[in-house]
């Protein structure tokens, strides 16, 4: 699809809204007439160089500089701001978690927050879901997916939409696929996939996609974290590098038995590396040392000591502690391979 046509609402859409920011007008003509990349360093100096009295002109400027990793700038436009109203709030709050998860005690404190304005209270609802999703608590969706979709038909703005469906159909992706619906989970990375990403979410969802593959196909699975990777490195996003390089690559090599050149600094994975590679006592050695394990790394270590009723646990705990029904499979594999090598012993 042409990019320009990537940010326009459908018809449908377009009948509740009644505001058109000139960050949308700016951004649109853009890019009509560069590249995608050119238009959006264009809009972030408009953003940056327009004072915007309007609520709507406001909150698509602070979402447009948010949603293409225009951190510095927008962490600069909220502190120097003179604004008073409610607008800056939950961006500051959303560059804070950037860089900090949210806690249980910030979720309480956002549950006490209200907002009158429709694009606010939709951006309000999705931070809540942050908030569980940062606690790992991967039902936090269950509690407002109705309200998200209504207050999604009262968003009023078309380029706030436009990243409000995004950001949806990203909490509804994790949805799916902590639930372990990976069909529907793999329609909404899909459709995230097709719009006019930054590079930081494009290597998220390639991330993701590799994790989503786990299961059932080394080769796509390794494939997307090299890919997520390799955009991380373009635009040297050093933590996500970090992230995939250091625990999910080892960890999908781990998985699947195919270790060959694969090293990390991380003590857990290089634990997971060990047992893949028949080393059960180096695995034992360094899981052993940890006070409290993580259902992973109960699941590796049950694994190491081909002990049933670690794995069960474990299984267990992904799902009472996190409602994480995908990774709770992880401990079922380790339980169904120990079972396949003492029939073949």
């Amino acid at each position: 699809m042409v990019s320009h046509k990537v940010i326009e609402p459908s018809r449908l859409s377009q009948a509740h809204m009644n505001e058109v920011s000139t960050i949308y007008q700016v951004y649109h003509d853009q890019l009509r007439h560069t590249s995608s990349k050119e238009a959006a360093e264009a809009t972030k100096n408009y953003c940056l160089s327009s004072a915007h009295v309007k609520t709507e002109d406001k909150l698509a400027s602070y979402e447009f500089l948010y949603m293409n990793d225009y951190f510095r700038e927008l962490d600069e436009a909220l502190s120097t701001t003179q604004d008073n109203s409610e607008v800056p709030l939950l961006y500051q709050i959303l560059l804070t978690r950037y860089s900090k998860p949210l806690t249980n005690e910030d979720l309480e404190w956002l549950q006490t927050l209200s907002f009158s304005h429709p694009s606010l209270r939709c951006l309000h609802l999705f931070t809540l879901v942050y908030a569980y999703y940062d606690s790992k608590q991967y039902t936090g969706l269950d509690k407002y997916v109705d309200e998200c979709y209504d207050a999604l038909l009262h968003v009023n703005e078309p380029l706030f939409y436009y990243y409000m469906k995004l950001r949806f159909d990203e909490l509804l992706f994790q949805h799916y696929w902590k639930t372990n619906n990976i069909l529907l989970a793999k329609k909404y990375i899909y459709k995230v996939l097709n719009t006019d990403l930054s590079p930081r979410k494009q290597s998220g969802m390639n991330h993701n996609l590799a994790l989503c593959h786990l299961y059932e196909d080394y080769d796509l699975s390794i494939g997307y974290a090299y890919a997520g990777l390799s955009i991380a490195r373009e635009n040297q996003l050093n933590k996500v590098i970090t992230s995939i390089q250091n625990y999910t690559i080892p960890f999908i090599s781990a998985f699947h038995k195919r270790t060959l050149n694969i090293t990390t600094p991380d003590p857990v994975e290089t634990a997971h590396l060990a047992i893949a590679n028949n080393d059960r006592n180096k695995a034992e050695s360094i899981l052993s040392k940890l006070s409290v394990l993580t259902p992973f790394q109960e699941s590796y270590l049950g694994l190491a000591r081909e002990d049933r009723i670690m794995l069960k646990r474990a299984h267990n705990r992904f799902i009472q502690e996190y409602g994480d029904h995908f990774f709770a499979q992880l401990p079922l594999y380790y339980l169904e391979r120990i079972h396949h090598t003492n029939q073949e012993e």
